[in-house]
């Protein structure tokens, strides 16, 4: 059997793109990609790769044996990483997805014969599946059809583990994903605090940058009825603490509130959840829009994802989540919290595009305490419901609102938010900031 490999570069149609806001000329585009070219062209080579099509920065290379084309694979990988912090001129990392599938020998003669004008538009069982295999491999990953998986020597299987999702054209519909994920230069300071056992379960975040995920008009808090109309993945906190990670566990709270806003959708068949330390979580984060839900206290996607929400998020510094929450607009800075303006049970809500696919979106859902996430919740159960009721709350209006500060509210009379700590839900809150794409805010708690 010989190897056949499919790769590609993840939404390179904008990493093309100049953008001079951030000095990205398009010299430095033309130069990352021809050294990225010559690094591919080699690293394959040199394990005899052979290419057989180039369509943009897509390949298809055949291989003499299914394990040459592994083992290549992985050795681009670990390139990659050294490759974006010495050569990448770009200010986004480069992230491939690879589809690794065997073709009989026979069959690779054949490929081989058909002339290269028509390679383009020639169709083979080998090559589609290898197709699909890159197409739906996690970003930054291997994927390995069955077969291969099991022709591998077993050293080889301890690298690999079952995908969360399953493909159409392949016996048994799955296939198999690189376990370990190279971090990238572009991410490290996102990652910072972390231990590396926990980074690695991190999928890869191709936009590290808030520039890169501002909303538009179509991603703010009045539309997230469309948010939660796609597919989504819920991603919940830890559920348990690692003695040297900063990340401690979730509140049960959380995943209530949440249970209670899916409630109210229209049903969904494509809703899926996952913990943020589950492996296979980051299987499906590339194609779909993401709630998070937790501080970045207890769950290691906020964590990553903190400093990179620039509006609004909690303090962190040297790898250390703080209970403060900083919002940011043109106005100024505003802190909140038991060391900033109260109550202590502030928590936040803010949307954006993904920063792991801009055609997505993501929610992040926060409190600094449960009973903060509590009213952030019941925020959104509430915009789901009636779009309009943050204009209703703070009293004014806000075109595009992206982010709240909020916290719970209770009622005058026999009971303190004290009272309500372990033993009842929260069931109100009240808007103290806001604030639009386009940075204005309001801060009803100051008036």
């Amino acid at each position: 059997m010989s190897g056949i490999i499919n790769i590609d570069v993840y939404h390179s149609t904008r990493l093309h793109e100049v953008r001079p806001r951030n000095g990205i000329t398009q010299d430095m585009i033309t130069a990352t990609f021809e050294n990225y070219n010559s690094l591919l062209d080699k690293t394959f080579q040199d394990l005899g790769g052979s290419c057989w099509l180039r369509i943009g920065d897509g390949r298809i290379f055949l291989f003499p044996t299914p394990e040459d084309a592994v083992q290549a694979s992985i050795r681009l990988l670990d390139n990659l990483a050294r490759f974006n912090e010495e050569q990448n001129q770009l200010n986004l990392p480069i992230f491939v997805r690879i589809g690794v599938h065997e073709i009989d020998k026979k069959e690779e003669k054949v490929i081989k014969d058909v002339p290269h004008k028509k390679r383009s538009e020639y169709g083979h069982t080998a090559l589609d599946i290898a197709g699909k295999l890159q197409k739906n491999c996690p970003l930054g990953k291997i994927a390995l059809s069955t077969g291969i998986y099991h022709r591998l020597r077993q050293l080889w299987h301890g690298l690999f583990r079952p995908s969360l999702t399953t493909l159409d054209g392949l016996r048994g519909r799955n296939f198999f994903v690189s376990i370990n994920r190279n971090i990238m230069p572009q991410e490290e300071k996102l990652f910072f605090g972390l231990p590396q056992k926990q980074m690695v379960l991190i999928p890869p975040v191709p936009y590290p940058i808030w520039e890169e995920i501002v909303p538009d008009q179509n991603v703010n808090l009045t539309k997230l009825a469309d948010f939660f109309n796609g597919k989504v993945l819920v991603v919940l906190g830890e559920t348990g603490k690692h003695p040297e990670s900063p990340v401690a566990s979730a509140a049960t709270s959380d995943a209530v509130g949440i249970m209670e806003v899916m409630a109210v959708i229209k049903s969904n068949p494509e809703v899926r959840v996952g913990i943020a330390e589950w492996e296979d979580t980051a299987d499906l984060v590339s194609d779909r829009n993401i709630l998070l839900v937790g501080s970045s206290i207890v769950n290691i996607y906020a964590y990553a994802l903190n400093d990179l929400l620039f509006p609004v998020h909690f303090a962190k510094a040297e790898g250390q989540v703080f209970d403060l929450i900083i919002a940011t607009s043109k106005e100024g800075t505003e802190y909140f919290g038991p060391h900033g303006i109260p109550p202590r049970d502030s928590a936040i809500v803010i949307t954006s595009r993904s920063p792991f696919n801009r055609e997505k979106a993501l929610l992040w859902v926060a409190g600094i305490t449960g009973m903060g996430t509590q009213a952030a919740t019941r925020l959104v159960w509430d915009l789901v419901r009636d779009p309009v009721i943050l204009s209703q709350k703070i009293e004014a209006r806000l075109d595009n609102p992206i982010a709240c500060v909020v916290a719970p509210y209770i009622p005058e009379g026999l009971w303190e938010i004290s009272d309500y700590y372990k033993r009842w839900r929260i069931l109100d809150y009240k808007i103290l900031w806001a604030v639009d794409k386009d940075g204005n805010s309001i801060c009803p708690c100051k008036n």
